[in-house]
């Protein structure tokens, strides 16, 4: 994991290639043989998944909850130990000295003021994507890390992976040519209508209904917008912020790309109709990417289909990048490659530096190569909070930062605009504005 770390964080950052230091002033007291305390702000299922797995990094340890429900909290110390602390006040674990970093898995419209905040204060940041909810918030979470001089790490996990790490040299290494298509698609099987059912417990007593919202408009106790927030534009970025932003992460990292100059995407509820959500349950979207350090010009198609349980798609640990000369399908632990010309092998010494199998393919023709973690590979999400830690403990700058984060979400976030505006969004990625 050492190497595989060492090789995601020895490729420089986006900020750093525009021409600045990702942690320049970086001040922490943790040293490598010291515990890193961490706090949870959120305990929802990613929130949960994503502190079990900073746990399973050495010298980790969790010291604080945070959550709007008070299940949650009960579930939290029957799971983590009765002496951590629990809180409904997000802003109580901020004033804690005993925190060093916080994973931030809330809502979406509550990831920028809270990452604003913890780092306000003087906390890591490991925030759930999208880390904005809105195209105008990116810009004051850059200033907010820029001042001060934490590290801020994205929670697109599958970009860490192995399988992505191999994708980004390959292409690098020109074997599939110039890139021209991504494809990468989500499916579902519809569940019943009216499924819906609150827990017994939830209400205004249990649930903090009124910090919830934020700065969402004020409705009375819902208990379905608490508990389905990502149905519904208010608190979440539809299946865009929700699914696409995954791939839009990898492509990022594998190409060094920096955002799209056009995204266009239609779509609808055209199942989901009973009234609980009011974001689309089929989405189709379009980016078109401008050709940078010479890589291809590329478009790159997502879907999503949340009516769709045959085709058993999930284009976050399967998406298909294709170039002039063949097409690799990339798997957090598993790497296709085609070509339509014999491959010169000697093109597969640059996966050296990963290792960990990668750099033993198997041969399925001239033409086919599979490339496999071995056994017993942890996964994207170990390598991410891995990454994450590790920079923290040795004051490293993380690839997934907070530049990163915005230029990744900013065309999640357009693609659902288009959707409302019925129109193609041109965007310029470098200033990270709409062009009029």
């Amino acid at each position: 994991m050492a190497i595989s770390a060492a090789a995601l964080n020895s490729v420089p950052s986006l900020l750093s290639a525009a021409g600045e230091k990702m942690v320049k002033g970086v001040k922490t007291s943790i040293s490598p043989n010291s515990f890193v305390n961490i706090a949870l702000i959120g305990k929802g299922g990613m929130g949960t998944a994503n502190t079990n797995t900073a746990l399973t990094v050495e010298g980790v340890r969790l010291v604080g909850v945070c959550d709007l429900y008070d299940k949650r909290l009960k579930d939290a110390k029957a799971q983590w130990g009765n002496e951590i602390f629990a809180t409904k006040d997000y802003r109580e674990i901020l004033l804690r000295k005993d925190v060093d970093a916080v994973i931030i898995a809330t809502p979406d419209h509550w990831h920028q003021p809270i990452a604003i905040e913890a780092m306000r204060a003087g906390k890591h940041v490991y925030c759930e994507k999208p880390v904005i909810h809105k195209l105008g918030e990116g810009k004051a979470l850059i200033e907010a890390r820029k001042k001060s001089g934490v590290l801020f790490q994205v929670g697109s996990q599958g970009m860490a992976s192995l399988g992505n790490r191999a994708a980004r040299l390959l292409v690098q290494q020109g074997i599939i040519g110039p890139v021209n298509f991504v494809d990468g698609q989500f499916t579902a099987a519809p569940g019943r209508l009216n499924a819906f059912t609150a827990p017994d417990d939830a209400s205004e007593e249990t649930i903090w209904w009124n910090r919830f919202l934020g700065n969402a408009p004020k409705i009375p106790f819902t208990p379905q917008h608490f508990f389905a927030w990502r149905n519904w534009k208010n608190y979440g970025t539809g299946i865009a912020g929700d699914l696409f932003v995954h791939v839009l992460s990898s492509i990022h990292y594998i190409m060094d790309a920096i955002g799209p100059e056009k995204v266009y995407t239609t779509g609808g509820i055209r199942y989901y109709t009973d009234g609980l959500r009011d974001t689309p349950d089929v989405m189709l979207g379009y980016f078109d990417y401008p050709d940078r350090n010479n890589s291809g010009a590329f478009t790159v198609q997502l879907g999503a289909n949340y009516v769709d349980g045959v085709s058993r798609k999930w284009g976050s640990m399967d998406f298909r990048i294709v170039g002039s000369k063949g097409s690799l399908d990339v798997g957090w632990d598993k790497v296709v490659l085609k070509t339509i010309e014999d491959v010169n092998t000697r093109d597969f010494e640059i996966l050296r530096q990963l290792g960990q199998g990668m750099d033993v393919p198997e041969k399925v023709s001239p033409r086919e190569f599979v490339f496999y973690a071995e056994k017993g590979y942890r996964g994207g999400h170990y390598d991410h909070h891995f990454n994450f830690i590790n920079g923290i403990r040795n004051n490293i700058p993380l690839t997934a930062d907070v530049l990163f984060a915005v230029r990744t979400a900013a065309p999640a976030l357009l693609s659902y605009e288009s959707y409302l505006r019925n129109k193609a969004i041109e965007w310029d990625a470098q200033e990270l504005k709409i062009r009029k």
